[in-house]
């Protein structure tokens, strides 16, 4: 009797909860595909975004650019680098919430390797974890846009 009653009142337990709608989320989570690379919106994406900036600037540098220096949340080629075909950048890392990557280029020579519309499709393919190599100008020509927003800020 004691286990029929038991068996009972687990069927009704289990019938009480399947009747319950499912509670909400206490968090609503971001959409997976933002419209701009260079926004971020909660602080793990913009940690992933910032080690894409650096992968970024260390494959710049390995494909013949300098290697930019670092004051606070500025990453820019320092004056004293020696005029090249490559251009100096200098980009600035977004809040760790809420917040943008701002991206420039200054040509220091008669003529650079890459113009300024160029590095930034670069830049934001490896922010959109979709890199293009820097060390062939034709994947950086091929290099597609990885949003439909305007490329100036």
């Amino acid at each position: 009797m004691l286990l029929r009653s038991l068996g009972v009142f687990s069927v009704l337990l289990l019938a009480g909860c399947a009747s319950q709608a499912p509670s909400e989320p206490t968090r609503t989570p971001v959409a997976a595909v933002q419209d701009d690379p260079q926004r971020c919106i909660e602080r793990a994406d913009c940690t992933t975004k910032v080690s894409r900036t650096l992968l970024f600037v260390f494959d710049y540098a390995a494909a013949g650019g300098a290697l930019v220096q670092r004051q606070g949340r500025l990453l820019f080629t320092p004056d004293e680098a020696p005029a090249s075909d490559w251009p100096a950048l200098a980009i600035r890392l977004a809040e760790p919430v809420d917040s943008r990557f701002e991206f420039a280029v200054e040509c220091r020579s008669s003529s650079c390797r890459y113009d300024a519309e160029e590095l930034l499709r670069v830049y934001r393919s490896y922010l959109a974890d979709r890199p293009c190599s820097l060390l062939l100008e034709s994947a950086v020509r091929a290099c597609g846009e990885v949003a439909k927003v305007p490329l100036a800020p």
